[in-house]
This record gives C-alpha cells, sequence and structure tokens, in this order.
C-alpha cells in the first residue's frame, strides 16, 4: 500500500517539489566539487616518494629515449691554405643511433621536500636505426686540445710562445686536425699526443706556476669519453618532490650543492626549470605557461622554450613550446640574454646572436652551442662555411605536454657543438680560417607509447565522468521537478468539496412558522 496516499495535497507538494529540488542541489554540488575531489586524490600521484606513479616512471621510465649523433667532417680540411677565399665544406655524417637509459644512484630525501641524486647515462648503439657504419666511418676534424691551449693563454703571449715552442719542438702535434674513426671521437676516443703531454707537463709544474689552462681529466680525447655509465659526469641534481606543493614536482633547486652557477650572470646563471623528464602538472585551472624551462648540465645553463600551440598525439590533447631565437640571443636582440655573455659587461655583447658561449662548461675549449646548421642564428655564422640547411622542421627544439598531469608527450630536444676557431698565436693554426666551426649536432627523442597514453587517458576521463554523472542526475531531478510541478497544478489542488460543512440552523422566521 503506498504510503504517501493518505498524504494531503499540499504534502505531496512539499514532498515532490522538495525532492526533486534536493536532488538537482546534489547534482550541482556533485558537479562543482567532483573535479576538485579527484584533483587532490590525484595530486597524491605525482609526488616523487616510493610508491607513486610519477616516482615509478621517473626511476625506471617505460618508454625509450634514443640519441641521434651527427657529425661534420671537414672534406676540404688540406686546401686552407692553397685556395683563395677558402671556406670549410662540412659534411654531415650520420645519425649514429644510440638507445640511451637513465638510472638515478645515490637517492637523499632531504627535510625540505627535496630530493638529491646522481644519474647514469647509459648508451648503446642501434645499427638498425643508424645511417652509415659505426665502427669504420672516419671523420675529419679540426683539434679541439690545440684551440683550448690558444683560447686559454689568448691574452698572455709570453707564455703562449713558451708552450708553442714546445709543442713544435717536441711533435706533439704535426697538423691542426685529426682524422679518427667515428666511434673514437664520439665515446671510445682516441690517443691525443698532445693531450697527454699538455697533462704531463702540468703536472711537474708546481701548482702556483701552472698556466690557466682546463684540460679534461682523460689523456684520450672523444666527445663522450668518460661518460657512459658515469655517475658523476652530469653533477648532483636536487630537485622538489611534491610533498609541500605540487607545483613543485622535478623543479630543480641546487645542482652540484649550489643554487646557480658560476658560469654566468644574472639570471642566465639560476639553477631553474625541471631536468626534462619530470614536470609539475598544470592542472585545468591555471592556463598555459608562456613558456617552460628545462636544465641542461651541457651547457651548465637552462633553456627556456616558447609556447606555439595545441597539439594532440594518441589522442590525448597537448600544448607545444618551441626553442625560438632568444635561446642563444646573447643580448643582441633581447635585453633580458645579455647575461649569456661571459666577457665583461662593457664588451658585450662578444658573439653574434644565435651561439652562445660555453667554454667555461667545455673544460675552457672556445666552443659555442647553437641550434642545429646554425637555425635560428645570425647570418655571419653561415657565410664562413658551406654545407649547412638550417630547417625548421628539422633542427626545432621542441617539448609537448599534457597540461593536466604535466607527463611529457613527445621531446624532441636538439643542440649543435662549434668551437670558435681562431688563429689564437699558435704556428699550426696560422692561415686557419676564422669561423664558428660546427662539430657535431645531437638530437635526443623521446615519445609516448599507447600503452601510457590509455592510462592517461583513463586518468583525464576521471574528471568528466564525475561531471557526466551530475549531468545525469541533474536531468532527472529537473524530470522530477516538472512533474512535481505539473502534478500540484492538476491533480495535487485543494478541493472544496473535501472541507468540512457547517451544520445550518433554521432561521427565527422559519420558527415563528
Amino acid at each position: 500500500m503506498c504510503c504517501c496516499c493518505n498524504l494531503s495535497p499540499t504534502a505531496k507538494r512539499l514532498w515532490a517539489i522538495g525532492g526533486a529540488s534536493g536532488v538537482c542541489v546534489f547534482a550541482l554540488a556533485l558537479g562543482f566539487l567532483w573535479p576538485v575531489l579527484v584533483w587532490e586524490i590525484a595530486k597524491n600521484e605525482f609526488v616523487l616518494e616510493p610508491g607513486t606513479q610519477v616516482y615509478d616512471n621517473w626511476i625506471d621510465p617505460p618508454i625509450d629515449m634514443y640519441l641521434e649523433l651527427y657529425l661534420w667532417n671537414w672534406t676540404n680540411a688540406e686546401d686552407y691554405r692553397q685556395v683563395e677565399n677558402y671556406k670549410p665544406h662540412l659534411e654531415q655524417l650520420g645519425p649514429y643511433t644510440f638507445v640511451e637509459r637513465h638510472e638515478r644512484v645515490n637517492l637523499q630525501w632531504n627535510d625540505n621536500d627535496t630530493l638529491t641524486f646522481q644519474q647514469k647515462r647509459i648508451w648503446h648503439h642501434v645499427p638498425e636505426k643508424s645511417v652509415g657504419n659505426y665502427e669504420t666511418d672516419r671523420v675529419i676534424t679540426i683539434n679541439p686540445v690545440l684551440l683550448t691551449v690558444g683560447y686559454a693563454l689568448r691574452d698572455d703571449p709570453i707564455l703562449l710562445g713558451f708552450l708553442d715552442g714546445i709543442i713544435m719542438l717536441n711533435q706533439f702535434a704535426s697538423s691542426p686536425f685529426y682524422d679518427v674513426l667515428v666511434r673514437e671521437v664520439i665515446f671510445d676516443g682516441y690517443d691525443d699526443p698532445l693531450l697527454k703531454n699538455l697533462l704531463l707537463l702540468l703536472d711537474l709544474l708546481p701548482e702556483d706556476q701552472r698556466p690557466p689552462i682546463t684540460l679534461p681529466p682523460y689523456d684520450m680525447f672523444g666527445w663522450f669519453f668518460g661518460r657512459n655509465d658515469s655517475e658523476t659526469y652530469d653533477g648532483t641534481f636536487t630537485i622538489g618532490t611534491g610533498a609541500d606543493h605540487v607545483q613543485n614536482t622535478g623543479v630543480m633547486r641546487l645542482w652540484n650543492g649550489a643554487n646557480r652557477t658560476e658560469h654566468y650572470r644574472g639570471v642566465c646563471g639560476m639553477i631553474r626549470g625541471t631536468t626534462g623528464e619530470v614536470w609539475p602538472p598544470f592542472g585545468r585551472l591555471r592556463g598555459t605557461p608562456p613558456n617552460v624551462t628545462v636544465f641542461a648540465p651541457d651547457v651548465c645553463s637552462s633553456v627556456t622554450l616558447q609556447y606555439l600551440d595545441e597539439i594532440e598525439r594518441h589522442g590525448i590533447d597537448g600544448l607545444r613550446w618551441i626553442g625560438n631565437d632568444r635561446v642563444f640571443d646573447n643580448g643582441v636582440h633581447y635585453e633580458e640574454t645579455a647575461c649569456q655573455c661571459t666577457a665583461a659587461e662593457e664588451n658585450c655583447p662578444v658573439l653574434d646572436n644565435g651561439a652562445m658561449d660555453v667554454s667555461e662548461c667545455k673544460f675552457g675549449a672556445p666552443a659555442t652551442v647553437s641550434f642545429p646548421h646554425f637555425y635560428l642564428a645570425n647570418d655571419s655564422y653561415l657565410t664562413g662555411i658551406t654545407g649547412m640547411q638550417p630547417d625548421p622542421n628539422e633542427h626545432r627544439f621542441e617539448m609537448e605536454l599534457e597540461p593536466y598531469t604535466g607527463v611529457p608527450l613527445s621531446v624532441r630536444a636538439q643542440l649543435q657543438v662549434n668551437l670558435d676557431l681562431r688563429n689564437y698565436g699558435l704556428t699550426l693554426l696560422n692561415d686557419i680560417p676564422p669561423v664558428m666551426l660546427p662539430v657535431l649536432w645531437f638530437r635526443q627523442t623521446a615519445g609516448l607509447t599507447e600503452d601510457l597514453a590509455d592510462d592517461i587517458k583513463l586518468l583525464l576521463l576521471l574528471p568528466d565522468i564525475g561531471l557526466y554523472i551530475a549531468c545525469a542526475i541533474g536531468a532527472i531531478g529537473i524530470i522530477g521537478l516538472l512533474l512535481a510541478i505539473y502534478f500540484s497544478v492538476t491533480r495535487w489542488k485543494p478541493s472544496v468539496f473535501s472541507q468540512p460543512t457547517l451544520p445550518t440552523h433554521p432561521s427565527t422566521d422559519d420558527k415563528s412558522k
């Protein structure tokens, strides 16, 4: 038997309209509170602590990263003294591709919600993804140790002349060039008599009499020599765990125990950004950051990328940031980049825009970094050499992130290493053309897999699921409210016939009759 059948029409109206209104209010509250509730729960997974998803992916990356190395072969090196208006012609070799794995070691959680660690980068050659023969290909390049000596002593002609005489007299080097195997100039290293003898000479001198030359701590030379499987080469990192605030997850605090480097002034020397693999989640209410910053130990500085557009990867909407002409501007066009200049402020800028001085970060070699093929660089770098073909589709530095979680969708980080080629007062460098000489460039790539994309899609759906449920409940509430109003108007009206009637009494006139 219906429990509400004996209720009065007024009570029925109140119960029906009140109940439907309560359902609508519940749906509205669910719609507002569900995303917040999901976000509060999800934030716990964005903390770099054992057991969280972000930590598991960081300590054991589920995706493969690849390093593609290109070398510049100086094909007409022997003609520099014979040809009028001579220009070095460079031929690109490669890519020589390696799968790259990162292992974090010596982890230490600190009291201020930071994590200190070192990382090992491990590379294995992948022949099927390479162009050319890594074992037998050869490359002709300039002797970087010879340039380092000249560059370090360029302001001390007496000491430079003394060392130049020792080099020539003892035949530590007979040519400014090297013709070596590709595998030697990359990872294996090659015997360099000049480097080996200079190290011996410096060791023989008292510390207070040693010339201001910084040389690699090895008796062999290779651009990546000593780096494969090294715990110490990249330095010591201290990053935020996000336990105090999720926006600190993965953000660099210290490098080698300091919050800035000694190589650059101002903001250029500050330890900023992330290491590129863990990003704080942006959330859905923060908006699109105009730029993101990656700290790159290879250049002892940070690279700031500017927002470009929206993209889609594996059905996931993301945002893309790119390296533009600000990255290596040196203060030529953008005042905020003037701190990239390593000379005295009154002498800056020294370099044209497009190549940043990293000499103090590269054992004192006259090295610069730029985008590959001098993409976005001043034309002055291209006029002195031939062989460059800058292409934004091939040589642009790109980072794509899913904004709600901060998960990288795709990474294509690429930089070129150049040597500032000058005479510097050394006999072996007489008549050498004064150019910014590219020696190699590299591209690091990583992309989201389908399996990981499915996991992220599920996480991104959670806030929407609550909204869908709220909309469904709200629709039911509105329909109920409309029905309650309808029945209130048509069925549950108070009836006059249901009111009790008072007994009537005969009038006085009737009684008299």
